[in-house]
Order: structure tokens, then C-alpha cells, then sequence
């Protein structure tokens, strides 16, 4: 009896040493279980980072395929757009467009007050069967600016969020990685749309320094604000309507007018200002102070931002175009009044298709 207790005694001393020298199993199962944790975190990190990678991939190449240089506009041109189908209300991410870019688009015509020429910015999703890009005409109302209430360098997280909602309901078998390279393409878009209001920024400032008609002297200067001051009264006496004198937007100093008949000269807004290639001479056809653009003139592939410098060199005096001393103003700091003819863009297109048309004919 005694060697037995001695035996089971020494088997149990051998168990606990050999738990000693090697730990507890249960340790040990807490010990392996937690390094599988730590794995799995790490594999989790390393898979999104690759879902990232290839997300910027893509929108990297569909950006650059879509847009091909195209210019994009200041942010002040990015919007969601929302629209309400059925029970639903659908939301967009558009960018609003210049009149000449959607130049022979089979486009309704749209009133520069209320509705907007808009593009449809979109991920091409393999599941999207229709063309992307596509052009349209949409109310302002409809339009929330990109960043919402948000800081303006990204868009509107809750609207994104939202947006990514609807492509899981509407495109059928869209994935997580599809989602991600749908928001780094929106952030494409706004990267450039940034940066190329940098460079806006730079060429209002080249704008400012172009060589600007110098007053040698106060007489000339009491001349041009005589000149504007004879316009006003010639406005009030004639069949304009009667125009009352406003303040400049930009200083509160009367400033001089601008009106249909008008030729005015200008740099072309994508060159160098003081470039002398790049001056140019129009005649104002249209003016709507609220439109974008607000002016057309008998340059109609060239649309001219409000804030672009002007001078009038010639004015429109009782039917008779008289020289006339003014000074390089952005447009938005002329006194402006709604006038002129608003189909002038449609007629003068009509017409150098016609010349062009009859060329051809010569030619043959």
C-alpha cells in the first residue's frame, strides 16, 4: 500500500513539474487565442489598405478616361443634386457647367435665374448600363452645395453616407470596394476642382495688375465719370426705361455703365492679362445681371465669368457707337440692367453656320 501512495504520489510530482517547466494548458490556450487576435487585426489592416490601393486605382483611371483634361470649375460649381422618385428622394453629385460647354446638346432651354446646365459626376460601376456624364437642366432648388455644412475640402460625410446607400439599393451585386472607389472618385473631382481655384485665384491677380488705361491727370477722370453720368440721364430720358444710378458691388463708388451696343475689350480668360495675342474686341448683345453667364457678346465660344475684367472702349451714344475713355472693370462692377435680345446667342451661332454652309458650297 505504501509503494503504491509513494507511485501515485511521484506521477502527480512529475504533472506538476511538467506544468511548471511548459505553463498551464489553459494559459497557454489564452496566450494563442490572443496572437490569432492580433493576426487577424493585422490581416483586417492590410486588406483595407490593399481595398484603398485599388479603389484610387480605378478612380484614378476612370477619372482621367472621363474628364481627359477637361476643366472642372472652382468648387463653387460642385452640388448634390436631389430629385424625388416615387416615395423616395434620389441624390446626385453634379458639377454646374458653362453655357458653352453644352453647346449643340440636345438640351432644353433653361432660365439663367432659376435652373442650372448641370453634369452627372459618377463612378463608371459595371452595373451603370447607360452613358456617364451625362448633361441635364435642374432647378436651383434642388441644388446643396458638396460640403453641406462641412469643412470645404471634402464632401458632405452624411450625404456621402447617404449616396452610398442608394448605389447598395440600386446597382445590384455592388460591393464594399466599389463604394470606396466611388468616394475616392468624388475626392478626384474636388482635388482638381480645388486646385484650379488656386489657379483662378492667381489669374485674378494677373487680371488686377493688366495694364489698365492710366488717368494722367483728375480731368480725365472727372471726364469718364461725366461720360457715365450722361449715360445715366440719357437713360432717363430715352426709351431704356430710365436707369437709376447704383453703387459699385466691390468699393461703393458710383461706377460707370455697361449696355447692349457697347464694344468692350478684353484678355481671353484662360490666357496670360497684358498677353497682347490674347486681346479681344466684342460687341455686347445681351445683358442679364442675375444670368450666368451675365453677359453675351458677339464672341459666343467665349463666355466671359463675371468677375472677368472689361473696358469699354466704344458706347453706345442715341443709336451711334462714340469712342469712349474707360478703364478695365470686372463685370460685376459696371452698372448693369437687363437688356437686349436673349435668343442673340441661338441667332449668331445660326448665322456662322450659315457662312460656313455657304463656304462650303463656294468651295465645291
Amino acid at each position: 500500500t505504501q509503494k503504491a501512495a509513494k507511485g501515485k504520489k511521484s506521477e502527480s510530482d512529475d504533472d506538476s513539474d511538467s506544468d511548471d517547466e511548459g505553463g498551464s494548458p489553459s494559459k497557454k490556450r489564452r496566450r494563442v487565442d490572443a496572437n490569432d487576435d492580433n493576426k487577424n487585426d493585422d490581416n483586417d489592416d492590410v486588406a483595407a489598405d490593399n481595398n484603398d490601393t485599388i479603389a484610387l486605382a480605378n478612380a484614378t483611371n476612370a477619372f482621367k478616361i472621363q474628364f481627359n483634361d477637361q476643366k472642372i470649375g472652382t468648387t463653387n460649381k460642385l452640388y448634390w443634386n436631389e430629385r424625388r422618385q416615387k416615395k423616395n428622394a434620389a441624390l446626385y453629385p453634379v458639377r454646374v457647367v458653362p453655357r458653352e460647354e453644352v453647346l449643340g446638346l440636345c438640351l432644353k432651354e433653361w432660365d439663367a435665374e432659376t435652373e442650372r446646365p448641370v453634369q452627372y459626376i459618377q463612378y463608371p460601376h459595371k452595373q451603370i448600363k447607360r452613358d456617364l456624364g451625362l448633361y441635364d437642366v435642374v432647378t436651383v432648388k434642388s441644388l446643396t452645395p458638396y460640403h453641406g455644412d462641412g469643412p470645404a475640402d471634402s464632401w458632405c460625410l452624411k450625404r456621402i453616407q447617404q449616396y452610398s446607400k442608394q448605389l447598395k439599393r440600386t446597382l445590384k451585386g455592388i460591393t464594399e470596394i466599389d463604394l470606396i472607389t466611388e468616394e475616392a472618385f468624388l475626392n478626384l473631382v474636388l482635388k482638381q476642382s480645388l486646385k484650379e481655384e488656386e489657379n483662378e485665384k492667381e489669374r485674378s491677380l494677373l487680371d488686377k495688375a493688366a495694364p489698365v488705361e492710366s488717368v494722367a491727370s483728375e480731368k480725365e477722370d472727372e471726364k469718364a465719370e461725366n461720360d457715365s453720368s450722361s449715360d445715366d440721364d440719357d437713360d432717363a430720358d430715352g426709351s431704356s426705361g430710365g436707369r437709376r444710378s447704383r453703387l459699385c458691388r466691390s468699393n461703393n463708388v458710383k461706377s460707370e455703365p455697361l449696355r447692349v451696343g457697347d464694344l468692350i475689350e478684353y484678355y481671353k480668360p484662360q490666357s496670360v492679362a497684358g498677353n497682347p495675342d490674347a486681346l479681344c474686341e466684342a460687341e455686347v448683345k445681351f445683358i442679364n445681371p442675375k444670368g450666368d453667364p451675365i453677359l453675351i457678346t458677339s464672341d459666343v465660344l467665349t463666355i466671359l465669368p463675371s468677375d472677368h475684367q472689361v473696358k469699354r472702349v466704344k458706347r453706345m451714344h442715341r443709336g451711334k457707337l462714340l469712342d469712349h475713355n474707360g478703364r478695365f472693370r470686372a463685370i460685376n462692377n459696371y452698372v448693369l440692367k437687363k437688356e437686349g435680345n436673349p435668343n442673340a446667342m441661338k441667332e449668331i451661332m445660326a448665322e456662322t453656320t450659315a457662312r460656313t454652309k455657304a463656304t462650303i458650297q463656294r468651295a465645291k
